[in-house]
């Protein structure tokens, strides 16, 4: 089925004034185009979204008009069928069976077309159920996640083996066959914005720690790393060879100036490359120690983002490639995104704070490259009785929640390099389901689908005013 033939599909099913509602996703007002781009503002046309800078950074539509992503996330199935909350889903979706996919995945793809719509959110973001949003036909543009390696920071159970030799020809391989399998089949879809990689990837000293808990509560022991785990290595290994270039290029292939910053006794550098679990943990009050494992870690970072870049062009090359959602929460976009910046289309990052807060860092970023930049996820929460630890800036009530919102989309919006915004959470994930006992995320509407009245009708607002803002 076409896209066409999905919506009128889908506005008949709707019913006859649902029609207007379908429609208007797709053309909200008379200056939009089919895919939410402004028509006041004309690019070339290719076919496919891409970037393109005048006076301020775009994405273009594949149909050539101006774009800046406002997007969701978090949508998936578990939120809508909870014991507790299904008859208020059932009854919203027209269903009897929220767990027979035949009913739940159309009926689910109705009201998100509608939701969206009301909202004005033109964006699916990386993290969606795509089986829920994508079958048979796109409703939105949308990114679609590639992960090369499996560190993202929520975890608690990360295996220091998951910290690839990047430097490998194995690792080239994986690669490859993660492109041809995930990449390849989308390489036409016009509605795809793009390739996202690992969700804040673990790649600093400060990821890396230790955390009482992570975002699905659990505590963390401390990682090892790509520096750590890569010199540790025995000889053949492709990371332990590099990680031996990159010292000897720092000490200027001077074995006794490496020993006296480690304490060691290797009489060459060869030696080094021969001695496997040398150095497992990390003295952070060594100076030169650190700045070593930063400048490595910036090589190991750059064939990764190399290989991972490669692969996907190989086998797509009409799309846009975002690399990690970089956490800015920590340091670790401000330590890789010299390196990260020469192969993405665009700054992904995630930074759960006010605006204030992360205006030093948008402002410090611009400075590092000149790219468009889009926070990939991120809200403002407040506490509730099913919601006692909430994710994010923790808003005293929901006129602060409202406030925080409000200036952090026009302020952002306004700034000429950003491009898009996609917010975390449709709907609340409360204590009540499983996955989120310790750790909640406030949505835009509580678990039974009741909207937050005031927060959504400032969104409204907001996403009707985006181009304005924007210029």
């Amino acid at each position: 089925m076409n896209r066409k033939n999905f919506i009128q599909t889908l506005s008949a099913t709707l019913g006859g004034s649902a029609l207007i509602g379908a429609n208007s996703l797709l053309r909200a007002a008379d200056n939009r185009d089919a895919y939410g781009g402004w028509t006041g503002k004309k690019f070339e046309a290719t076919g496919f979204f891409r970037t393109e800078k005048d006076d301020r950074w775009w994405i273009v539509t594949p149909d050539g008009n101006a774009f800046l992503s406002f997007g969701i996330n978090h949508f998936y199935p578990d939120l809508f069928r909870q014991p507790f909350s299904q008859d208020a889903w059932q009854g919203l979706l027209g269903i009897e069976d929220l767990n027979n996919n035949s009913q739940f995945y159309p009926a689910i793809k109705r009201w998100l077309v509608k939701t969206c719509n009301d909202y004005g959110f033109n964006t699916l973001g990386v993290h969606n159920s795509l089986a829920m949003t994508n079958t048979p036909e796109p409703i939105l543009p949308y990114m679609q996640s590639i992960e090369f390696v499996d560190i993202p920071h929520w975890k608690s159970d990360i295996p220091d083996e998951n910290f690839l030799d990047v430097f490998s020809s194995e690792f080239s391989t994986r690669c490859d066959q993660l492109a041809r399998e995930i990449a390849a089949p989308l390489k036409d879809d016009p509605y795809l914005l793009g390739y996202s990689m690992t969700d804040c990837t673990l790649f600093t000293e400060e990821d890396l720690r230790e955390r009482t808990d992570v975002i699905g509560g659990a505590r963390r022991e401390s990682r090892i790393g790509w520096p750590r785990r890569l010199r540790n290595l025995g000889a053949d290994a492709p990371g332990k060879q590099a990680y031996v270039r990159t010292m000897q290029e720092i000490y200027h292939d001077e074995i006794d100036s490496f020993n006296e910053t480690y304490d060691t006794s290797f009489d060459s550098f060869d030696a080094l490359a021969k001695a496997a679990d040398w150095r497992p943990h990390t003295d952070l009050s060594n100076a030169n120690e650190t700045r070593d494992n930063i400048v490595f870690l910036q090589a190991c970072v750059d064939a990764y983002y190399r290989n991972a870049k490669e692969a996907i062009q190989r086998y797509d090359p009409n799309h846009m490639f975002f690399g990690d959602k970089l956490n800015a929460n920590t340091d670790s976009l401000d330590t890789v995104y010299s390196v990260t910046s020469k192969y993405t289309d665009v700054l992904l990052y995630q930074m759960y704070a006010r605006y204030e807060v992360q205006e030093p860092g948008l402002d410090r970023w611009k400075r590092i490259a000149d790219l468009p930049v889009m926070n990939g996820d991120s809200a403002f929460t407040m506490v509730t009785d099913t919601m006692p630890r909430p994710y994010g800036p923790v808003a005293d009530n929901l006129e602060q929640r409202v406030e925080w919102t409000e200036e952090f989309f026009r302020k952002a919006f306004a700034r000429p390099e950003f491009v898009g915004w996609h917010y975390c959470g449709l709907v609340d994930a409360t204590n009540l389901i499983p996955r989120k006992k310790e750790r909640q995320h406030s949505g835009l509407m509580d678990s039974f689908g009741k909207p937050y009245t005031h927060l959504e009708k400032m969104l409204k607002q907001c996403a009707a005013e985006l181009y304005e803002i924007a210029v």
